[in-house]
């Protein structure tokens, strides 16, 4: 039996990762009251001395599947790039296996939240050397973060071989008085100096500081209310160490991520909603979209890569108009040094390390295609089947050939395994529209025809273009807590 919270908030917000964080600080500002519900718990810093390490592995703090829940979410262990997309990502594009669609909004729509999205988040950038870089209102709000030395060597070779670079805007806090301090431990690392700029540092906290917000940690919410006739949502349904219990509010935002929105949404099934809620069309789980990722090994030399900070450069020439070929490319970047030898059979480890010690890992990603196809498949509440995004393979594969060619012709031979892609940054499972029939939220990340009753994570984009995700759920987030505080207030 469910015991009711006394206390009422006009927003309990679900998840505590880039959207939901987000969406709080958002709200907070408006003066909402707001509760935050996070089923994980604080990451602390378990640093003894200055000499142990900056960064903290995510293999290290998860468990034996690699999974876990903490406040700020995905976020702790991202690589803190934050792109706007690209202007032509919003419009239909064609691609060799399909069309990625349209989105419910243009660029400019985004655009204001996208700057405000920026200066929270700290970002550092400079549009120099990206042909794609959308319209700007102001610039960066910080100067980009300047190459290490050994990976300034690297970037004037390719440039002296005709590649122009441009810098990866990121969200840290460098620079006079900032905290970090451009270790190689960033990405897919938790920050134990607090200076990446993730969603619990550069949203909750300040969220949390105004008075207005409450958070949950070890929670879990089990069903979303809505009203008996079910068009208006009442409240949720908490577990919290054995015990259940109902907290009341006008407005349930949903940002739990892409899988357990989607599980929420479905077990949250009503005799109204008897498919879960916002699913009426068969809709919820399903479009999901992402990224096609391979990697790269230029080889440095003989010498061990020094233990510094590389992730700062893009090449983004072939993200329209990739060479040779009629359809859009991706990005090309280099990567964080991360310990990849770690997931290898024991046998292989020493050998796959040397490898890495010695290589600059460096990563191309074109754009995965959602189909009605594509997403979580359900039998009940569980999930029993997944089904990919739709590869663009032969541009995925000229790409490849591409990024490969760019590194031979500055003079760095290139390990690079020919193999099907990784999927990364998956999108799309309650995507926005205007249309009920192929979408499950309305342009403002409201399920169709319930009223309160918000999705505001990765869940809503329609597709995920070929750059990183997170600013453009930051700016969704921001864009989304505008039309949630003028209907509260």
């Amino acid at each position: 039996m469910s015991e009711h919270l006394s206390r009422h908030y006009d927003v309990i917000v679900v998840g505590s990762g880039a959207g939901g964080s987000t969406l709080a600080y958002k709200l907070s500002r408006a003066g909402c009251r707001v509760l935050v519900v996070e089923r994980g718990k604080y990451l602390k810093s378990q640093r003894r001395s200055g000499s142990d390490p900056v960064g903290k592995h995510r293999s290290d703090l998860a468990g034996k599947d690699g999974e876990a829940s903490f406040v700020g979410g995905l976020t702790k262990f991202y690589g803190s790039a934050l792109y706007r997309m690209r202007e032509s990502d919003f419009g239909a594009v064609e691609h060799e296996s399909g069309v990625s669609p349209a989105w419910p909004i243009g660029y400019s729509a985004l655009a204001p939240f996208y700057e405000e999205a920026e200066a929270l988040y700290r970002v550092h950038g400079s549009p120099d050397g990206d042909p794609t870089e959308p319209p700007r209102g102001r610039p960066f709000p910080y100067p980009p973060i300047e190459h290490d030395p050994y990976v300034s060597s690297i970037v004037r070779r390719l440039e002296q071989s005709g590649t122009r670079v441009s810098a990866i805007p990121l969200g840290i806090d460098y620079g006079p008085g900032g905290k970090c301090v451009r270790c190689s431990t960033c990405d897919s690392y938790f920050c134990q100096l607090d200076a990446k700029m993730d969603a619990e540092v550069a949203a909750l906290r300040p969220a949390l500081a105004t008075g207005n917000v409450e958070l949950m940690v070890g929670a879990e919410c089990a069903r979303v209310l809505t009203a008996s006739d079910g068009l208006h949502v009442t409240g949720v349904v908490l577990r919290q160490s054995d015990r259940e219990q109902i907290v009341h509010a006008d407005v349930v935002a949903v940002c739990a991520g892409l899988q357990e929105t989607a599980s929420l949404l479905r077990r949250s099934r009503t005799p109204i909603h008897p498919e879960g809620l916002g699913n009426a069309t068969g809709c919820l789980g399903r479009y999901v979209a992402g990224h096609s990722v391979g990697l790269i090994f230029p080889f440095m030399g003989r010498k061990h890569v020094p233990q510094v900070f590389t992730k700062t450069f893009a090449i983004n020439r072939f993200y329209n108009v990739a060479s040779g070929w009629p359809y859009p490319g991706g990005t090309i970047q280099v990567a964080g040094q991360m310990p990849f030898w770690n997931h290898m059979p024991m046998g292989a480890r020493q050998l796959v390390r040397l490898i890495g010690t010695h290589t600059l890992m460096c990563f191309y990603m074109t754009e995965a295609l959602p189909t009605k196809e594509t997403g979580f498949i359900f039998d009940g509440d569980r999930l029993v089947g997944h089904t990919a995004p739709v590869h663009n393979l032969k541009t995925f594969f000229n790409l490849r050939g591409l990024a490969c060619n760019i590194f031979k012709q500055a003079g760095y031979y290139v390990l690079a395994r020919r193999r099907r892609p990784y999927v990364w940054h998956e999108v799309g499972a309650a995507r926005f529209g205007t249309d009920p029939s192929i979408s499950v939220t309305d342009p403002n990340c409201q399920v169709h025809g319930i009223k309160g009753l918000f999705v505001v994570d990765s869940s809503v984009l329609p597709s995920a273009g070929a750059l990183n995700t997170a600013l453009t759920i930051i700016a969704l987030a921001l864009r989304a807590g505008n039309h949630i505080s003028e209907h509260v207030n």
